[in-house]
C-alpha cells in the first residue's frame, strides 16, 4: 500500500493514527504483536530493491511464526468447553501432569495441570 494511500487513511480518521494496528506500518504491526525480531527478518527475506514488486502477507506471517515458534512459550485454553468425562478412571482419581512450556526448550520451564475423570475438551469437531 503507497504512503499516498496510508496518509488519506489517517487524514480522513478513518483509523486511528500511524500506529492503528491495521495499519501496515512499523508501529502498527508492533501495536498488533509482531515482534521487533520477525519484522527484521522479513526484511532481510525479501531484500532492497529499486524496482515495484509485490510481496504476499503469507512471507510477512511466515516470519512472525517462525519467530513465535521458536520463542513463544505454549499454553492452551478452551474458550468453548465440553465437559467429557473418561469411564475408565476411577470416581475422585486426580493427578497433577507436569507439561512443558515449550516442546524443544526445557530451559523455558513447565507447568503444572491438573488431570481427573472430568476434564473440559473443545467443542468444535473435525471430520
Amino acid at each position: 500500500m503507497s504512503k499516498r494511500k496510508l496518509t488519506q487513511l489517517v487524514t480522513e480518521k478513518h483509523v486511528e493514527g500511524w500506529d492503528d494496528p491495521r495499519m501496515l506500518t512499523v508501529s502498527g504491526l508492533r501495536r498488533r504483536g509482531y515482534t521487533a525480531a520477525s519484522i527484521r527478518e522479513f526484511c532481510r527475506r525479501i531484500g532492497v530493491t529499486k524496482q515495484d514488486n509485490i510481496v504476499e502477507m503469507a512471507s510477512l506471517e511466515s516470519c512472525i511464526r517462525d519467530d513465535l515458534n521458536e520463542n513463544a512459550p505454549r499454553a492452551m485454553a478452551v474458550l468453548d468447553p465440553l465437559k467429557v468425562v473418561i469411564e475408565n478412571l476411577p470416581a475422585g482419581h486426580s493427578e497433577i501432569v507436569t507439561m512443558p512450556n515449550h516442546p524443544g526448550k526445557p530451559e523455558m520451564g513447565t507447568r503444572e495441570v491438573p488431570f481427573s475423570r472430568e476434564i473440559w475438551n473443545r467443542s468444535r469437531r473435525f471430520p
